[in-house]
């Protein structure tokens, strides 16, 4: 997990330092506060092979392939970028501006195993790297390597059986038939095939208890059996991007990426991007159910229905915890954070301001 993450001079950051709940931590900020670059910056940092120049060139997309380009402008200092876990060990990357493609310090201590789920919708991709019809190169100048990884992550296939991995981890036997409800069905990776398919998670009850000794404390000796509609099979083109952001959440559980990869903190940028806010609800329960069961969660959001959401269903019996990280502009137009665990306590709130104004204009319209 990340216990705190550091930027200095790097990108549109002069100097940050922000120290993360285990359980769940929102950041909010006007547009242009870098919320996205603290995601990325993460998950550069969470494993080996993003310690080179040319992967985090393919992570941030800078203007030229130089170390340069990703220094903040104002600055002739060396940019840090640094993250400590849990145990308080180091990952880090040291350059200077006029740095080409070397760093002049790295270390890679931290053990930050990370899942980063971009604001892009990604399953309409899929047929097209499935297909190997379409080389790294062309899908690397058209993407950012968060949406090649996390691709990749989709189409990998399961160790076992979808259902039997549901039934071996109470994350998954919880979280499943919560996203059928949502979507009415579920997203099928099926060789080349991928398609939404219309039916619902079904209790069996087994006769002589489940094989799975988790399975047996959580879910009272029975299993979940999907039991689809037939003739329903729809395309994922031709389904809304708020389902297909579902069908990928399904997907990582049904292959195992967030259940037995040892995946400890989970990036989503902007989950509410293209989704209904009638889904808001079930989606901040199923990251507080993964919170729940030890995963760390990192959102960045612009939406207030999801905040409010996070606000109103946070549990302390149950030992919730979430940490409110508000990105805001100072008066010399630096980048600054503020960090509370209550969301009524924040002073520097974008979301809440805007939607104050839009409330006090109701009123103001409303008395003629």
């Amino acid at each position: 997990m990340i216990s705190e993450l550091q930027l200095y001079n790097f990108a549109a950051f002069k100097e940050l330092k922000l120290n993360f709940s285990p359980k769940i931590n929102v950041i909010i900020g006007e547009n242009s506060c870098g919320k996205t670059q603290i995601l990325k910056s993460i998950y550069a940092l969470s494993r080996n092979d993003m310690l080179k120049s040319e992967n985090l060139f393919d992570l941030f997309k800078p203007h030229k392939e130089s170390l340069g380009s990703l220094h903040h402008r104002s600055s002739s200092e060396d940019a840090l970028l640094s993250v400590k876990d849990a145990s308080d060990r180091q990952s880090k990357i040291v350059f200077s501006a006029k740095s080409k493609s070397q760093f002049s310090e790295v270390l890679s201590d931290a053990s930050v195993p990370c899942l980063l789920i971009p604001t892009k919708e990604i399953l309409s991709l899929l047929p097209a790297i499935n297909s190997g019809k379409t080389s790294k190169e062309s899908l690397s100048a058209l993407f950012d390597k968060s949406v090649i990884d996390l691709c990749e992550l989709v189409l990998k296939a399961p160790s076992e059986e979808a259902e039997k991995i549901l039934n071996s981890d109470p994350r998954a036997s919880t979280l499943a038939p919560k996203l059928s409800k949502a979507l009415g069905g579920r997203y099928i990776i099926d060789g080349s095939e991928q398609y939404f398919v219309a039916g619902s998670y079904r209790e069996k009850k087994l006769p002589g208890g489940s094989k799975a000794q988790q399975a047996q404390i959580y879910n009272d000796y029975t299993e979940l059996k999907f039991e689809k509609t037939e003739g329903t099979e729809t395309s994922v083109m031709m389904t809304a991007e708020g389902y297909r952001k579902i069908g990928l959440l399904q997907r990582l559980l049904e292959n195992g990426t967030l259940t037995q990869s040892g995946v400890s903190t989970i990036l989503w940028d902007e989950p509410e991007s293209n989704m209904n806010p009638s889904l808001m609800r079930m989606l901040v329960e199923c990251l507080l159910v993964l919170s729940r069961n030890g995963q760390q969660i990192i959102v960045a959001t612009h939406n207030y229905v999801l905040l409010k959401w996070f606000d109103l269903l946070v549990d302390s019996s149950k030992s919730d915890h979430i940490m409110y990280h508000a990105l805001y502009r100072d008066e010399n137009k630096v980048i600054r954070s503020e960090s509370e665990n209550d969301y009524n306590m924040l002073s520097k709130n974008a979301i809440a301001e805007t939607y104050g104004e839009l409330y006090d204009e109701e009123i103001t319209k409303a008395l003629g």
